[in-house]
């Protein structure tokens, strides 16, 4: 019997028996990984609000200090203007009190402007921080679910890699290329046994000559219908074991 072949045989075997326990876990792997994602996306707005936020915070700070010290110079400029003597005193103390009034308006005009994105600002951190709160909930929940499934099936899985890996080595790179290239195409199974004159895949007819040559077991093939790798009969059974005979009843009325 071909040793490398029964080596991928057994390797289809233990990955069909990985892929019923990847399958066994449900869908949670994939919803604590979108939960993860839907988490770190909420948690990365809060963060560009607070960032917003603090930023409008300096600049309502650095407005108040102008604000209060162009009003300080205005109302020092009024009192200036009694004492002023000459014609051109009056006019420079005049474009004085203008400017420091045009810019006490406009410092705070838009300290208002920025007061109010500020609080809008505040109160969408506030709905994010409520949000980044109940999908970590949500999350640390499913994901302690995840790993207490994790966990039951954390040494069969163990075992199994294990065993994977053993009966990889026994494959030639070539036959393992293949093999991995087949196998996610087909639903995970890239190599099968003829059974009963057909595809152990597709069920479709091998022609008799080349199933007499595969149940030598020295030999391989591949199906032209579903391009899966078909070995003989007797390497399927030194894996899998003798299959188990179906037996019919025929009703005794019908069978007349």
């Amino acid at each position: 019997m071909n040793e490398t072949l029964l080596a991928l045989y057994q390797l289809q075997h233990i990955d069909t028996q990985l892929d019923e326990l990847v399958s066994s876990r449900g869908e949670l792997p994939v919803r604590v990984e979108e939960m993860r994602a839907a988490l770190v996306e909420r948690e990365n707005i809060l963060a560009e609000i607070e960032r917003f936020a603090h930023e409008h915070q300096a600049k309502v700070r650095a407005l108040d200090t102008d604000v209060t010290d162009h009003r300080e110079k205005l109302e020092k400029y009024k009192k200036q203007q009694f004492d002023v003597k000459t014609t051109r005193e009056y006019d420079a103390i005049t474009f004085q009190i203008e400017d420091a009034d045009r810019r006490l308006n406009e410092g705070t005009e838009t300290m208002a402007r920025l007061s109010m994105e500020l609080e809008n600002a505040q109160a969408d951190a506030d709905a994010a921080r409520n949000d980044v709160a109940q999908l970590k909930e949500e999350f640390d929940a499913s994901k302690k679910q995840l790993d207490e499934v994790m966990l039951e099936t954390a040494a069969e899985e163990k075992k199994l890699t294990k065993l994977r890996n053993d009966a990889a080595k026994k494959v030639t790179p070539q036959f393992i290329s293949i093999y991995e290239r087949i196998r996610p195409a087909k639903n995970g199974l890239g190599i099968v046994a003829v059974r009963d004159g057909v595809c152990g895949g597709c069920f479709n007819a091998i022609p008799r000559q080349l199933v007499l040559e595969l149940n030598r077991g020295e030999k391989h093939t591949v199906c032209e219908y579903c391009g899966r790798i078909v070995v003989g009969e007797p390497i399927a059974v030194a894996v899998d074991g003798e299959r188990v005979k179906i037996v019919y009843e025929v009703d005794a009325e019908e069978a007349e």
